[in-house]
């Protein structure tokens, strides 16, 4: 498995609410994260999710890179989307990301997206996780925003 997916804040952050940071290099083999979106998620005190993202980075989970240039993306989207956006370009991956902005711009930038949901549907299918539904109402009572239409089609997804 040669895959590598560029990792954005809000993904990061759910996985490590759910403790399943793990799932990811099972699914995607690399899982590179920007300097820009390792400060916003893990350089904060004040996020619980931080200790959890820093731990994961140490266990080599998750691998830091440098963002390149991302200016051209970064007047539309936050800077952690568009060094994301930026990189993927840069590597021909795609990348792991929640904001609709953000994954519209990816979209038009020719870069392959997916989402927390749809990793966890992949997860799933793989056989890496028993059951999406408890996970995704772990997620909606941690205070993650999931539509009823994103619920309801990761459900069918997943078989559920």
């Amino acid at each position: 498995m040669n895959k590598i997916v560029i990792a954005d804040a809000g993904p990061l952050i759910a996985f490590a609410r759910l403790h399943q940071i793990g799932l990811l290099p099972q699914i995607f083999g690399r899982v590179l994260v920007t300097d820009i979106v390792f400060a916003e998620c893990a350089g904060r005190a004040d996020f619980p999710e931080s200790p959890l993202i820093r731990e994961a980075v140490d266990k080599k989970q998750l691998e830091l890179c440098t963002s390149p240039d991302f200016s051209a993306f970064a007047q539309k989207i936050d800077a952690g989307e568009a060094s994301a956006i930026a990189v993927a370009i840069e590597c021909g991956c795609g990348v792991l990301m929640d904001d609709k902005a953000g994954r519209r711009m990816a979209t038009n930038a020719s870069v392959p997206v997916i989402g927390t949901v749809g990793v966890l549907v992949l997860a799933k299918r793989k056989g890496l996780v028993p059951l999406v539904m408890p996970l995704l109402k772990n997620l909606a009572t941690s205070g993650y925003f999931l539509s009823a239409e994103i619920f309801a089609a990761a459900l069918t997804a997943s078989g559920e």
